[in-house]
């Protein structure tokens, strides 16, 4: 028997004083599906993430998604980062979650390791540059494995190498639906399997 989506769109619309500010005629999200959504400055993006992610709620049409809230990760295209450490951070949710010190301790270094700043895993976080900072959000959000895992501009920040660490990343969350929002197509990456939609007066299938 076919399972339902994970996600149903249809008809969405997002008004703020008299203007839409965000409109996706149809979309339907698999579970365990990667999806990028593309679009330029002002296309809605950032808006149809904080719908999906719960924030939003002011809107119009159909938007069915079978996932908690508590299961569902957002991160912003600048994220907040707690005073303390970079380890601190990562394991800040872990934590939060009652996994114990050693085991949160050690998914946080695992995380910052695959996205390559283990080595500042010591560092107090207003040290850090805009692309270290970047990662460390990353590396937080991705060791929660969540169900949902919505990802606004998260490339924004980042060199060449760094993108290419957050997208191989992305392949080891199995049991996790992504969902990207970018203003360009994403870097190919071998094993990635990410499916490409046009955000922008409608969505349409880029392949």
């Amino acid at each position: 028997m076919n399972k339902s989506p994970l996600i149903q769109i249809k008809d969405l619309e997002v008004v703020k004083n008299g203007r839409t500010i965000c409109s996706v005629p149809e979309i339907l999200v698999n579970e365990g599906q990667r999806l990028a959504c593309i679009g330029k400055n002002g296309s809605g993006k950032s808006t149809f993430l904080r719908v999906l992610a719960g924030f939003e709620k002011d809107c119009l049409g159909m938007c069915k998604i079978s996932v908690p809230q508590k299961e569902r990760v957002y991160v912003h295209q600048s994220p907040y980062l707690f005073r303390g450490s970079v380890l601190f951070n990562v394991k800040y949710g872990l934590r939060a979650r009652r996994y114990s010190h050693r085991t949160s301790e050690k998914f946080a270094l695992q995380w910052l390791e695959a996205l390559g700043v283990e080595d500042l895993a010591g560092r107090p976080v207003h040290e850090l540059s805009g692309g270290e900072k970047q990662r460390v959000a990353l590396a937080r959000a991705f060791s929660l494995e969540p169900r949902l895992l919505l990802l606004d501009e998260p490339l924004s920040e980042l060199d060449e190498s760094g993108s290419a660490s957050c997208l191989e990343t992305i392949i080891k969350l199995v049991d996790s639906t992504i969902i990207v929002a970018s203003p360009s197509p994403l870097p190919s990456v071998q094993g990635l399997d990410m499916e490409t939609y046009l955000l922008k007066d409608r969505t349409e299938n880029l392949h």
